[in-house]
């Protein structure tokens, strides 16, 4: 399981908001100047993200918890999301030099831009085919905000 922590902002019935706890790895170790993704992360700067999913479980604003998605789903999204696009990019751009040898390299790029789009609708289309409880995380561990429970 893949798992992330969270800060609860609201919660509506069986509905949370989770504010997503980033952390980035990158002032720790020793590439701290000579990392792209570091470099890249000080330039867009630290971005709050939040989700919303349906919980059994009785929340509080500040409550944190730990989220969870197991790794083959994110496996086989990641594959999805990327793996056709770049199948039908490549297979584009190598069927004119199979079909007619001598083909120009213009007809090439011609396909594989139409094989590269036609991966992305495949996998868009696939993807709203996949029930949302998959792609979803799970709430796996809790930790109450003291703050919340004090005045009970």
């Amino acid at each position: 399981m893949i798992t992330e922590q969270a800060i609860v902002l609201r919660a509506a019935g069986p509905q949370v908001e989770l504010e997503l706890q980033r952390d980035s790895s990158c002032n720790g170790c020793e590439l701290v100047d000579g990392c792209g993704v570091g470099a890249l992360g000080r330039l867009l700067g630290r971005r709050r993200k939040s989700l919303v999913i349906d919980t059994d479980r009785r929340l509080q604003p500040g409550d944190r918890v730990v989220l969870a998605v197991p790794e083959r789903a994110l496996v086989r999204m990641s594959l999805l999301v990327y793996g056709l696009p770049l199948v039908g990019l490549l297979g584009g751009a190598l069927l004119p030099a199979a079909l007619w040898p001598g083909a120009s390299d213009a007809l090439a790029v011609v396909f594989g831009a139409t094989g590269f789009a036609v991966g992305v609708k495949l996998a868009a289309w696939r993807s709203a085919w996949l029930p949302r409880s998959v792609l979803l995380p799970k709430i796996v561990d809790i930790e109450v905000n003291p703050a919340n429970r004090s005045g009970s």
